[in-house]
Formats: structure tokens, C-alpha cells, sequence
């Protein structure tokens, strides 16, 4: 295997726990990989104004894979590496099913987001990416080319069986895949919304030629469902040991769980190979 040159890290169950900051471990972990000249993006379902905090503080400045995909941007970039909004027609058609069936529908543009009724779904996930979003009417929305991102709160099976339906429906114009949020969200899923050609996996190969690559020095590290199209892209998986099997079966190398420094060990692993 060539020598790893790029590291793409998961946010929620991989770098960051249920403390909600990476540990003085795992910043540790990343501060020396940076100084052996590995180059650290993150990957997260998380929009960018959740992102930038988290990668200042560890003086990453990018480009970074957010909202699950579709966008590959650097912190203070005018321009994007990869941009892929929802199509404006089905965001219309999102809205008016997701208030059929009851569902939080949360709709995010690159700087804010915005939910229609002020659900404890969203205040919760709000506290756990640590961004707020503003209450407005969605048919604002309507036609509008700027919302890169949907997402689906479900708290409840039947919110859960709903979802799944929508997914089913839509299926031929958008991707709907499942993150895990950390606390205080527990027992909740953040089902992320985009376009059809949007996965983590399409936007690491627009890193990778970003970069001027090849696969083969690319590691990535996950924990969910929406990290597997992730590790398609790159030359070595490493799973969390707090990962879905699904993940854990796909993986090359399954390090630590996230409350025990696991990103940590897997960038010690990294650093061991190159030496």
C-alpha cells in the first residue's frame, strides 16, 4: 500500500463523543499528524457553520466534506470544491410530504438552517451540532437553488416508518441516508437529505483529485451507514469500535470505541505504517 498522504474523518462517533469536543487525546493525535505532513479533512453529515468551529480549533483549514457530501469547501474559500444543492422542484415536493406525514423537516442553505415549527427534535439536535436555525415558512423555499441539505428528525417509530416511505418515493431524484447525533440527541436519528448524486464517497473522490491523489493514500474512518460510500473511495477503512456492524464488516482495521480515544490509535496506526 502507498504511503498515506490524506486522513477523512467522521465527526459524530469518531472524532468527536459524547462530550461533545475532541479529547486533549485525540487533538494530540491529529496535532502530530499534522506535523508528519499527513493532511487532515473532516467528513460529516454536519453543516459547514458546525464544521468551522471544530476545524479552526484544530487548525485544519480544509477543504472539508459537510452536509453529508454536498459540499467539499475550504474554511475561507470563496469558491467550492464540490457543490450539489437539492434539486428545487423536489425540495417543493419534500416540504409538502414531510407536513403530510408530521415529520421535523429541517432545510439548510451553506450558512444557516431553518425548520418551520420549533419541535423538540430540532432544539435538541441544535444543542448537539451546536449551531442554531431560524423558524420561518419552508414555502420559502420553493424554486430556490441554495438548499444544499434536508434532514429528517425521526424521535419515533412511526416518524421512523414515514421516513422510510419518503425515502421510497423520492428514490429516483434523492439519497436518503442515516447519522447517528451524539447527546443530547440519544435514541434519534438525523436522516440526511440531498441529491441523488451526492454521497460522502463521490465528494472524497472530489477531494482526492482536489489533492492530486490516488486512493491508495487516502484513509478514512467512520462509524455510521453514511461512512460506508466514504470507504468505497479510499485505500484504507478503519471503523470505530462503536460502529455499525455494517461498517465494522467493510473495514480493513476497527480501532477503540469513540469514548476511548479510538481516532487517536488509528492515526498512531497511520503514523506507524508511514514509518
Amino acid at each position: 500500500m502507498s504511503a498515506i498522504r490524506l486522513l477523512v474523518i467522521d465527526v459524530d462517533g469518531t472524532l468527536i463523543g459524547a462530550s461533545g469536543t475532541p479529547t486533549p487525546g485525540v487533538q494530540e493525535a491529529i496535532g502530530l499528524a499534522l506535523d508528519h505532513g499527513l493532511t487532515v479533512a473532516l467528513c460529516s453529515g454536519r453543516p459547514l457553520a458546525s464544521c468551522a468551529p471544530i476545524a479552526r480549533a484544530l487548525r485544519l483549514p480544509g477543504p472539508h466534506i459537510v452536509f453529508n457530501g454536498a459540499l467539499v469547501k475550504a474554511l475561507d474559500a470563496p469558491e467550492a470544491v464540490l457543490r450539489r444543492p437539492l434539486p428545487p422542484p423536489a425540495v417543493g415536493d419534500l416540504i409538502d410530504r414531510a407536513r403530510a406525514a408530521n415529520l421535523c423537516l429541517e432545510l439548510y442553505t451553506e450558512t444557516t438552517h431553518y425548520v418551520e415549527q420549533d419541535r423538540i427534535e430540532s432544539r435538541l439536535h441544535a444543542l448537539s451540532i451546536r449551531v442554531t436555525y431560524e423558524i420561518t415558512n419552508l414555502d420559502a423555499f420553493r424554486g430556490r437553488s441554495d438548499v444544499i441539505k434536508a434532514q429528517i428528525i425521526t424521535a419515533d417509530d412511526p416518524a421512523r416508518t414515514a421516513t422510510r416511505r419518503l425515502a421510497e418515493e423520492f428514490a429516483d431524484r434523492l439519497a436518503f441516508s442515516i447519522a447517528i447525533p451524539m447527546a443530547p440527541c440519544e435514541g434519534m436519528e438525523c436522516v440526511n437529505v440531498v441529491d441523488r448524486s451526492v454521497s460522502k464517497g463521490a465528494a472524497v473522490r472530489a477531494l482526492i483529485a482536489y489533492h492530486g491523489l490516488t486512493p491508495d493514500e487516502v484513509a478514512g474512518v467512520g462509524d455510521a451507514a453514511n461512512d460506508l460510500p466514504m470507504f468505497e473511495a479510499v485505500g484504507l477503512r478503519i471503523a470505530m469500535g462503536n460502529a455499525d456492524p455494517a461498517v465494522k464488516a467493510r473495514a480493513d482495521l476497527v480501532c477503540p470505541d469513540v469514548e476511548q480515544d479510538g481516532l487517536a490509535q488509528a492515526i498512531n496506526w497511520i503514523l506507524g505504517m508511514r514509518r
